[in-house]
């Protein structure tokens, strides 16, 4: 067999690139409301959908839900990139907002009606021992969407609120809306925005709108974005976002709007910065470009230093990696983002670059220049995070790559980022596995890492201190795969899964892997799960699609 690596994945229909929504589910009129922060610390913007056009579009709020007294009305934009069909974008902002207050509020208009009332927080103050909460993930289909809610599967495209009410309710994304302060979507929505004319789309923000209308969800843009028609829902469907970017405007095929593929905002003690690594890969309109953001990212990050005292941690995110260790993906794709990124994250000195776009997780020591000094305490570089499995029809990509020395942890079970800033020097970090795809139930929720990162020294980063050597070894790395135990191999080696394969071969014989292989299929289809052949470089977008499916005995 030329397959030399399998990854054992939850059943899937070999469908789920066209799931569609039945015709008979009914939504209402005004549906998939998502907010974002607005522009000024006083606002958040609200954006919705209708299939039929809308009269005068309106949001209301106040302090109490029966008390709405406040209104603004918005904007409406007609969506004609989906062949057969026309829909509407609205989007309204409330203004003169209070901070560390609860607001009710419903958007519609003088035809289709009003939105059922929702509450969200503006700006919670942190209190003493209590952090700000920013809930981290990317790559979440509409189908597979498992971080969502345990009841979230990959049999159906819906996983709203009344498919989550079916189960638990006090784990995964839906159980973190009482205490987030925002939500971070690293690109990859929906497996595709645009698929099916637009009505994957729809699911999806029917699905996320269980939280995004609570929290404000913030974005970056991922490479399933990237297409004619999938970028033109990207803008369209995100022009709520806060976008300080240069050009104002991106344009597509639906024409200009909100220039999302950059953008900035603070919350709390953290300056965000958005940015689209798909500017590496030829996606411009050709007024936005890789020249236009390298010019605005270094004035913005210019600005943001200047204001440390009082916004003191820095976290630039986007969709593709700088460092990872999974598969081809980092070899030279991010080598060539690594090249423009690095000096600018370095020199303006930028705690943390977040990404998802490989579907596991994957958190380094301070590193600059593949050099790490292991060690979160003051840290003399950038942190870099992969986040990327929250779940989607690709489902799980393995390490077939050995974990290097810069790498802390690595796990490619399905799983979301919690990230809690207790104050300038303090941020508590933790993975959360989301994986329903042989573990119990009582797995789902569980704290896979944990970690604190210390910095007393905000500020550029010098290179007389950057970190100066290539360990060999590292004692404190982990790594975690989610089907590593279930063949039975050794953990915490270091060592990516092939490897430990080969090992077992060598040493016990094909014999005593075929017996194994046998009882673990004996299992696999007990629980009818099925095993996905994958190409050795990991890079199994797709495959199963092409038929790479189990092939007996070989591994």
């Amino acid at each position: 067999s030329k397959a030399t690596v399998s990854v054992l994945y939850w059943a899937r229909t070999m469908h789920l690139a066209t799931l569609v929504v039945a015709a008979t589910i009914s939504v209402s009129p005004i549906e998939q409301v998502h907010t974002a922060w607005g522009k000024n610390v006083n606002e958040i913007s609200a954006q919705w959908v209708t299939q039929t056009p809308a009269g005068v579009v309106t949001i209301q709020w106040g302090s109490h839900k029966d008390r709405m007294n406040e209104s603004t009305t918005g904007n409406s934009r007609e969506f004609i990139v989906d062949p057969g069909r026309t829909w509407y974008t609205h989007m309204a902002t409330m203004v003169g907002l209070k901070t560390n207050t609860e607001y009710f509020y419903r958007v519609g208009d003088s035809v289709n009606g009003f939105s059922a009332v929702n509450s969200i927080m503006n700006r919670r103050l942190r209190k003493e021992g209590d952090p700000y909460r920013h809930i981290i993930m990317g790559d979440m289909g509409a189908a597979c969407a498992f971080t969502i809610c345990p009841a979230c599967t990959q049999h159906s495209a819906v996983c709203d609120a009344k498919t989550c009410a079916t189960n638990k309710t006090n784990v995964g994304l839906i159980s973190e809306t009482a205490t987030a302060d925002q939500v971070l979507h690293v690109g990859d929505f929906a497996y595709d925005l645009g698929s099916n004319n637009g009505t994957v789309g729809d699911q999806f923000f029917r699905n996320i709108e269980q939280i995004a209308a609570k929290v404000p969800y913030m974005i970056s843009h991922g490479n399933h974005e990237d297409s004619e028609v999938n970028i033109a829902h990207f803008i369209e469907r995100f022009r709520l976002m806060p976008s300080n970017a240069l050009p104002v405007q991106y344009h597509t095929k639906n024409g200009a709007s909100t220039n999302s593929l950059y953008f900035s905002w603070d919350h709390g003690l953290v300056h965000y910065v958005a940015m689209s690594t798909e500017l590496w890969f030829g996606v411009t309109d050709f007024r936005t470009t890789l020249e236009t953001f390298v010019e605005w990212v270094k004035k913005d990050l210019e600005a943001a230093n200047k204001n440390r005292d009082a916004v003191p941690w820095i976290v630039v995110h986007g969709h593709r990696s700088i460092y990872c260790s999974c598969d081809s993906d980092c070899d030279a794709g991010a080598e060539w983002i690594r090249l423009t990124m690095e000096p600018i994250l370095f020199d303006y000195g930028v705690d943390f670059f977040i990404n998802g776009h490989e579907h596991n997780y994957e958190r380094t020591w301070p590193t600059h220049d593949r050099k790490s000094d292991q060690s979160n305490m003051d840290p003399k570089a950038t942190i870099y995070v992969v986040t990327g499995a929250a779940g989607s029809h690709e489902m799980h990509e393995p390490f077939t790559k050995p974990q290097p020395s810069w790498s802390a942890f690595r796990s490619n079970s399905f799983s979301y980022t919690r990230m809690m800033v207790y104050n300038a020097s303090h941020i508590h970090w933790q993975q959360v596995q989301t994986d329903p795809t042989l573990f119990p139930l009582s797995d789902y929720g569980r704290v896979i890492d944990d970690t604190w990162i210390v910095q007393h020294n905000h500020g550029p980063f010098k290179k007389e201190d950057a970190p100066k050597t290539r360990p060999t070894s590292c004692p404190q790395c982990s790594e975690y795969d989610h089907w590593t135990p279930l063949l039975g191999l050794p953990e915490g080696t270091g060592k990516a899964t092939w490897e430990l394969i080969a090992e077992f071969r060598k040493t016990h014989g094909e014999q005593a892997w075929k017996t194994k292989l046998r009882s673990l299929m004996e299992l696999v289809n007990s629980q009818k799960v099925e095993w996905e052949d994958v190409r050795r470089d990991g890079n199994s977008d797709g495959a199963w699609a092409q038929g790479y499916k189990w092939k007996g005995d070989h591994a």
